[in-house]
């Protein structure tokens, strides 16, 4: 006959566990989930109002950004405008109509590069430098973060998250930097890709402000227009936030608080 003998598990191994176990409980909301690889930006958000979140990216160019800021400034709407910092700094005097003007201000980065290539303090040093820059210039808190190319991992949540930032992707891709035409662009925002898929409340929206989406000057009026006509309010990622019951997925909720509106 054979014996099976269970040996008890050592004190040292008992404790250990507990900690452990302790730390995922108190701790559940903000632990990095190296077991479930489930950390996520925000895409989209839910509301109890009809509201969208309006966004543009700008990482080079010299034409889109300004006619942009005039539509914007016709139609009373504020958005937020994720700059990469060396075009921010290059473009100071836009930058400062911008926040002069009711826009927020995230980030799109320092260098225009993929965040989930890099390691973690490379991914930190990226978002402080261009935190830095951005800052000096808007003299606004900087603390929403759009990784460049929407390139994320949970390294890049993580580290972001640590330093105050959320990470904010999208909803709704308007697909401007294609150069589709302008009825395209429209076509992609207000009916999706898909039945059903068009913007609607709790959204939030991507367009370019860079040269790359020249399509978007001429798209952006009748898209605003037929939004307000559905009695949807658009406004920046921030103002959402606030308005905010939950994020969506459930994997994005690393925060409770509100993010406080820019202005």
């Amino acid at each position: 006959m054979r014996i099976i003998i269970f040996k008890r598990p050592s004190w040292r191994n008992i404790a250990l566990w507990g900690i452990l176990l302790f730390v995922m409980v108190a701790y559940r909301e903000n632990v990095t989930s190296v077991f479930s690889g489930k950390l996520k930006p925000i895409y989209s958000v839910n509301v109890a109002t009809p509201a969208i979140g309006l966004t543009f990216d700008i990482s080079w160019g010299e034409k889109t950004a300004e006619p942009i800021l005039d539509i914007l400034k016709r139609e009373s709407i504020h958005a937020t405008f994720f700059l990469s910092s060396p075009w921010a700094d290059k473009h100071q005097t836009l930058v400062k109509r911008m926040v002069a003007e009711g826009h927020e201000i995230g980030s799109h980065g320092n260098r225009h590069i993929d965040l989930d290539t890099l390691g973690t303090g490379d991914i930190e040093n990226e978002i402080t430098t261009s935190q830095q820059v951005l800052e000096s210039i808007t003299h606004q808190k900087i603390r929403l973060l759009r990784a460049p190319n929407g390139a994320y991992n949970n390294k890049v949540i993580a580290t972001a998250d640590q330093l105050g930032y959320r990470v904010i992707q999208w909803s709704v891709d308007s697909l401007d930097w294609k150069r589709p035409g302008a009825t395209a662009v429209i076509n992609n925002v207000l009916n999706g890709n898909r039945s059903g898929g068009g913007a609607k409340s709790g959204d939030i929206v991507l367009f370019h402000a860079s040269d790359s989406a020249p399509d978007t000057i001429q798209a952006l009026p009748p898209i605003i227009q037929h939004l307000k006509n559905k009695g949807q309010t658009l406004m920046p990622v921030g103002e959402l936030l606030a308005q905010a019951n939950s994020t969506w997925p459930p994997e994005s909720n690393l925060k409770e608080e509100p993010i406080t509106p820019a202005h």
